[in-house]
């Protein structure tokens, strides 16, 4: 005890504190776009990498289009919001058109090139999806046409979506080029840089964390490299099995590595099916399964090449030994567990 700090008198003893630090990795923030079923299929080690991102997709894309159905409630909501929050109203041309769907000629040469948002969600992590009506009088192509009629026929408000593969960047501009006119609903991502982080598995960080604002183009793209590579391991069979890194066994690795081979149709090489074993007692070698090689996608997803080795059976006592070897060779390709 500190005596010179507590002037000779012994200290009296202090409270407890009533207040407690809060650590955040015990409460990690809610994943958007995720619930616990789909979290916990996507962040468990092994398995199918393929099935997860496509989970994931279908997942973030549902989230999406369910947002797409609620848009008329979202037009509404987005007016009533901005009276309740005391921001400047919307020019009553624009608030007529996001609550009646339609619009005037007269309304695009007013308002050309403008966008004003509606709605806004982050249904992915980092990443919201929005919804704007956007105003575009289609430039110079449609200035020298006259309209008839500009100022008494209503249209109807199209709306270009995001939530599928085909309509990717959600731009009027983009989507049908410089000369579209129109006012159009649009539903657009947006990457949120400075949400996060969440508690998601590596892969899906890293896909996310790429560049571009559309997260579902972003795994596509990941599924897309996953289906390659998977492609370009399946064509080295052959020479795995050859190789045997795996292969524990000695009578089976040297089996497997005389086994003939053939070109295949894409320039490669190919195991032919079946072929003859001699000079070695076939219970040495038949009816076992091993693992052959074992190919690393990324730290925590691989795939197995297995092999095994059987006995053809065959009725046909007449044919010849030349033409029907007796052993067959089966090789297959999983996502390790």
């Amino acid at each position: 005890q500190d005596v010179g700090k507590t002037c000779g008198f012994a200290q009296q003893p202090q409270p407890p504190p009533m207040w407690v630090r809060a650590n955040p990795d015990l409460f990690p923030q809610e994943v958007p776009g995720m619930n616990d079923e789909l979290l916990a299929q996507v962040s468990q080690l092994g398995g199918s990498l393929e099935e997860k991102v496509q989970s994931a997709v279908d997942a973030f894309r549902s989230s999406a289009r369910h947002l797409e159905s609620l848009q008329q409630v979202l037009r509404r909501r987005a007016i009533e919001r901005r009276e309740k929050a005391g921001e400047d109203s919307l020019p009553s041309e624009v608030e007529e058109v996001i609550s009646d769907g339609s619009y005037l000629e007269t309304f695009l040469e007013a308002f050309d090139g403008q966008s004003f948002p509606l709605f806004e969600e982050e249904v992915v992590p980092c990443h919201s999806y929005r919804l704007a009506l956007e105003v575009h009088s289609g430039g110079a192509y449609w200035s020298s046409i006259p309209v008839q009629d500009a100022g008494v026929t209503r249209h109807k408000v199209e709306t270009v979506s995001a939530s599928s593969a085909l309509e990717g960047t959600a731009s009027i501009i983009s989507q049908f080029g410089a000369a579209q006119r129109g006012a159009v609903f649009v539903w657009r991502w947006q990457h949120l840089l400075d949400q996060g982080p969440y508690n998601i598995p590596e892969w899906l960080s890293r896909a996310l964390s790429s560049e571009g604002n559309d997260p579902l183009r972003k795994l596509m793209g990941e599924l897309e490299a996953i289906r390659r590579w998977e492609q370009q391991v399946k064509g080295e069979t052959a020479k795995h099995v050859k190789q045997g890194s795996e292969v524990k066994d000695p009578y089976i690795r040297e089996v497997l590595r005389l086994w003939p081979s053939e070109p295949d149709p894409h320039g490669g090489e190919q195991l032919k099916k079946c072929a003859w074993v001699e000079g070695l007692d076939p219970r040495l070698f038949v009816g076992r399964r091993v693992l052959v090689r074992r190919a690393a996608y990324d730290a925590s997803h691989s795939m197995l090449l297995h092999a095994s080795i059987a006995k053809r059976h065959t009725d046909d006592t007449s044919a010849s030994s030349d033409t029907n070897p007796p052993y067959r060779l089966t090789t297959s390709w999983d996502w390790a567990p």
